[in-house]
């Protein structure tokens, strides 16, 4: 089991337990981590770093043979079709391929690295997916130097229209 989703497993059933005031459905829970392409290839990039010693995938073609090998199941319960992956690696927003920084390192602490890249974005602003599971959009220069690497863990989201 990764560390996400022990963690989502153990927060799912804590608030089980302790009762928030609302019912908690792990799978409508695990649906609103998964609403979009960058969210559901930013959350799988983690899943293939965490079966191959915390590195990303070498390039396109290493990370869908890991997704079409993967549970099918699975796939189908964050809304992925097992027999459509290349239509995953499109933008829902631009209808462009994403952008991907392959062969990241990643940590079974957490990583914050932004690893999906929307292509063109609608015209003021691109969607960048992390390994942490936010997104966020960004202007030119914040997706030039998140491309680049050149970003902080610690850095406040200065645009964060979607920050989730």
């Amino acid at each position: 089991m990764n560390v996400r989703v022990a963690v989502l497993s153990g927060c799912l059933l804590t608030s089980a337990l302790h009762g928030c005031g609302r019912n908690t459905d792990p799978h409508d829970a695990l649906a609103s981590v998964n609403e979009t392409n960058i969210q559901r290839l930013a959350n799988l990039y983690f899943t293939y770093q965490s079966k191959h010693d915390w590195r990303g995938p070498a390039d396109e073609a290493k990370f869908k043979d890991f997704l079409r090998s993967y549970n099918a199941a699975k796939l189908t319960r964050i809304g992925i079709d097992p027999n459509a992956i290349d239509e995953l690696f499109i933008s829902e927003r631009d209808g462009q391929p994403f952008k991907i920084r392959y062969g990241v390192a990643g940590s079974a602490m957490g990583s914050s690295e932004p690893v999906i890249f929307e292509s063109s974005g609608d015209g003021e602003t691109r969607l960048v997916g992390f390994l942490n599971m936010k997104q966020r959009a960004v202007d030119e220069a914040e997706y030039q130097a998140l491309w680049a690497g050149n970003f902080s863990p610690a850095e406040p989201a200065s645009n964060s229209l979607l920050n989730r």
